[in-house]
């Protein structure tokens, strides 16, 4: 059953167990999918303003650890990633 559309805020929030306001500030700062998240170089995670090094580590290794388990799944199963 395909999931209706959810906004990048939304996606963050459910996946990554991320607050609403750290979520905002990443799509603000044109992070807006989970790829992005996981493999831009940190320097530009860290240019987002007011996004503090600790939440870019932090969420950039649950979005990685998410992607991983979704690919050797082969599906999207809801499941979300604590890391």
């Amino acid at each position: 059953m395909n999931r209706p559309a959810e906004s990048p805020e939304v996606m963050f929030q459910r996946i990554l167990h991320m607050d609403e306001r750290l979520a905002q500030t990443l799509t603000a700062g044109g992070i807006a999918t989970l790829e992005e998240l996981a493999y831009v170089p940190i320097g530009e995670l860290l240019a987002v303003q007011g996004l503090q090094e600790s939440d870019a580590q932090l969420f950039r290794k649950r979005a990685r650890a998410y992607l991983l388990h979704d690919a050797s799944s082969g599906e999207d199963d809801g499941d979300t990633v604590d890391a």
